[in-house]
């Protein structure tokens, strides 16, 4: 029948030949980990293990894939596989080339395979032992509040991991803005700033200075810059004059403790650092000035000397 069809006998029985390699293979199971409905994806995870058993990348997708099929399928016997491979992936670590994959990111993963086991005091205990830079805070309060009822335990790390998405939040914003003002997409910028406002906002305590004031105060000069350069001269104005009422009211009552922030714990030792210079007011100043528009200033200027 092949000669008959001319066609060689892979393609008559409808055998499709691939790239077995490592880096294909490895590749494949990258893949896997990104689309859970993906058909035979743990068969080829144990194919996979069969051919490359000591091959740090293998084994460690392996494991990922074993681990986001359970979100699925809802089979523990498949999170056992996983916790099972992450722990032969840790003794093939020095392997490892790339630099988002670490000891620290193999523990955390093996502590959600246990959470998602219901083993959460075990899932604790590696996150707590593994916790370079706070990274497990958020899951750590989280894990402590639902899992193990213990909300006063839950605080401190809540607290912390609060603070510590305030300064990520800001960072991540602040880098948005660049990128879009440095393309000339004032809107862009503008959207990200009011999203970013309405979070800050939210962390303040009514009719109280806060650590967060003078950094809300640099971001509404930002907004209104990008307003100015929108046409939109009125709305820049009031942008700045929002800046100058934050920034004349942290003045006022400067606070740098995270106990001033709406959330945090009583009795959380944390305090703010930023390179705004010794004063908001100060601050919004030096936003104004470092985007070295004449037409700008001047309006920072007449807004400044209001009453």
């Amino acid at each position: 029948m092949a000669d008959l069809f001319d066609l060689s006998l892979d393609a008559l029985v409808g055998y499709e030949s691939r790239d077995n390699s490592r880096a294909a293979t490895v590749e494949r199971l990258r893949g896997y980990v990104h689309d859970r409905q993906a058909e035979g994806a743990l068969q080829d995870a144990e194919k996979a293990l069969q051919r490359y058993p000591n091959c740090f990348e293998a084994v460690y997708y392996s494991a990922a894939v074993y681990q986001v099929r359970d979100v699925c399928q809802n089979e523990p016997a498949l999170l056992r596989r996983a916790l099972s491979l992450y722990h032969r992936a840790s003794r093939l670590l020095p392997q490892n080339r790339d630099a988002e994959i670490s000891e620290l990111s193999l523990w955390r993963e093996l502590a959600e395979v246990h959470l998602a086991l219901d083993e959460w005091e075990r899932g604790v205990e590696l996150l707590k032992a593994h916790n370079a830079c706070r990274l497990n805070h958020p899951l750590i309060g989280k894990t402590l509040a639902s899992s193990g009822n213990d909300t006063r335990g839950a605080l401190p790390y809540l607290s912390l991991g609060l603070l510590d998405l305030s300064v990520a939040q800001m960072q991540v914003v602040i880098g948005f803005v660049n990128v879009y003002i440095k393309a000339g997409d004032y809107r862009s910028a503008l959207d990200i700033l009011e999203w970013a406002a309405g979070f800050f906002s939210g962390l303040r305590r009514p009719g109280r200075a806060c650590c967060i004031d003078k950094g809300e105060a640099a971001l509404r000069a930002i907004m209104a810059y990008a307003h100015m350069q929108l046409g939109s001269r009125e709305e820049a104005a009031r942008c700045l004059r929002d800046a100058k009422r934050l920034a004349l009211g942290f003045d006022a009552e400067p606070r740098y403790d995270a106990a001033s922030l709406r959330f945090v714990a009583e009795g959380t030792v944390a305090s703010e650092v930023d390179d705004l210079g010794p004063s908001a007011a100060e601050g919004v100043s030096k936003v104004v000035s470092d985007f070295g528009c004449e037409q700008f200033s001047r309006l920072w200027q007449e807004v400044r000397d209001e009453g």
